[in-house]
């Protein structure tokens, strides 16, 4: 006899996220990086744009937003893609609310002091729904109930791995692109994800007025 089965015609983002990323078999939880980008961002600033920095808050089962930690301040960008990526442990059974939190930061010394900046816009998911969305999740940022751009997270799923790799890089002969004296240059590395994007995973300090530059080493 024939025995009819019914496929659901869709499926929690928690259900999708579990698919893709299968528990593994000592426990159900996997560790994961998220990327963080923002495009479009409010310009909070008379003279030059927003100097935007992003703190992520986490919460589960508690009440309070407990802090992730926070990416580097990118100056003057209103289309920032942060080099610094957030790891966290992605357990399968349990709702993970994030709150992504974006701010012109106006007092550089004290960036973690949130009193001393400017909210730019929040958004808030879970991390299943990250984990579900495939190659990048993209939602709108919010500011007093009003759009405030977009803000895009990419995660992958990583491994502890006992292997360091330095770098020593430098350049010779670059083009001139300062009006007056040379130019400021810096490198930015990204590495492919599998759906083919790219996620940026380091950014150096611009070395100052020259075409010929060699960069500290880095790991």
């Amino acid at each position: 006899p024939q025995t009819a089965v019914t496929i659901p015609k869709c499926l929690s983002s928690q259900a999708m996220a579990a698919q893709s990323f299968p528990p593994p078999s000592s426990n159900l939880s996997s560790k994961v990086e998220l990327s963080v980008s923002c495009s479009n961002l409010k310009n909070l600033d008379h003279f030059s744009k927003s100097d935007p920095v992003v703190f992520l808050y986490s919460r589960g089962r508690e009440v309070e937003w407990t802090k992730v930690g926070r990416t580097e301040l990118i100056e003057n960008n209103l289309n920032p893609k942060f080099s610094t990526t957030f790891s966290m442990e992605y357990k399968f059974e349990e709702v993970q609310n994030l709150q992504f939190a974006v701010h012109d930061v106006d007092d550089k010394h004290h960036v973690d002091n949130i009193d001393k900046q400017q909210l730019l816009g929040t958004m808030e998911c879970t991390l299943a729904e990250v984990m579900a969305a495939g190659e990048h999740l993209t939602k709108s940022l919010r500011l007093q109930g009003n759009p405030a751009g977009k803000i895009t997270i990419q995660a992958e799923e990583v491994q502890d791995s006992k292997f360091v790799v330095d770098f020593e890089l430098s350049a010779t002969k670059l083009e001139k692109k300062d009006l007056f004296g040379k130019s400021d240059p810096y490198i930015e590395i990204a590495k492919s994800q599998e759906g083919g994007a790219f996620t940026m995973v380091y950014r150096s300090q611009p070395i100052m007025k020259t075409l010929s530059p060699r960069w500290p080493a880095f790991e």
